[in-house]
């Protein structure tokens, strides 16, 4: 190698070192900055897809709670859970996965993959239609989709 680098003239050894700092710095770009800010544009993209569907939630809530003050309410059906879960699956279009019922009369449902609207129009039709309402929520984003996937435990007949 020493024979070879003592056999350049001059003007080759400084071509050679200015093509590798060329090298050396495209390879920091490509490897090290470029991800970076990939990432940094990504996570700034995820933040305001996640804030534009927090305050639509959030003003989601509050027509509810003005329009629950002005909604006359009808006496509800006494539809057994399974069957108003059904049914207001059929209408709201979600689809669901897996019924667990609990020894204490309680029933679990999942639903793998629904988004935010159809979720919270399926949870209002039962509470406006059956007088259902969900006694615990387990939420969470299904990786790389919009969805939603969860489970909803409601109380069993009504007492």
């Amino acid at each position: 190698m020493k024979s070879f680098w003592s056999g350049l003239t001059e003007r080759e050894r400084l071509l050679i070192c200015a093509g590798a700092v060329v090298v050396v710095t495209l390879l920091i770009y490509a490897l090290v900055l470029n991800p970076l800010a990939e990432r940094k544009q990504a996570s700034l993209r995820a933040l305001e897809t996640e804030r534009t569907i927090y305050y639509n939630v959030l003003d989601m809530a509050r027509a509810s709670k003005n329009n629950s003050a002005t909604v006359q309410t009808a006496p509800f059906r006494t539809t057994p859970i399974r069957e108003a879960v059904t049914e207001a699956s059929r209408k709201t279009g979600i689809a669901i996965s897996r019924i667990q019922p609990d020894r204490d009369g309680d029933v679990s449902f999942w639903i793998d993959a629904a988004n935010t609207g159809e979720i919270f129009d399926w949870l209002l039709l039962l509470e406006q239609e059956f007088g259902r309402q969900v006694k615990r929520i387990s939420i969470q984003k299904n990786t790389g989709e919009e969805t939603l996937r969860g489970q909803f435990e409601f109380e069993g007949e009504h007492q």
